[in-house]
């Protein structure tokens, strides 16, 4: 409606058409106040939104890095438990190496005595 069939309206009209158009007045306010509302909520949730993307980056980079750190410790740690096992292995070998040697010499004392 322009401005002046809504002056006419009101000047001609019952005061049941001067409360129609307050009330239309009212609900254009309202309505431009409830979009202003609108937009602030979905700004703030935006907000929201991308700081709790970046909080989930943030931590799943984390978790990456640490997975990487346990992998190279649990590789590091293997070698090393198959350097112990191989030199277990080299003094088993040398113990039941000297072994021999002890029976072959008590065998020799036994049969010279």
């Amino acid at each position: 409606m322009d401005e002046t069939t809504l002056l006419e309206l009101l000047v001609n009209g019952s005061p049941l058409a001067a409360f129609a158009g307050y009330l239309v007045y009212q609900t254009k306010g309202l309505q431009k106040r409830m979009d202003m509302l609108n937009d602030k909520a979905t700004e703030r949730e935006d907000n929201l939104r991308s700081r709790y993307d970046k909080v989930i980056n943030d931590l799943t980079t984390e978790k990456n890095v640490l997975q990487q750190q346990q992998q190279y410790a649990l590789d590091q740690l293997e070698k090393k438990v198959d350097a112990l096992v191989t030199s277990v292995d080299n003094i088993s070998q040398v113990v039941q190496e000297l072994r021999m040697k002890e029976i072959a010499r008590n065998v020799n004392n036994a049969s010279q005595t």
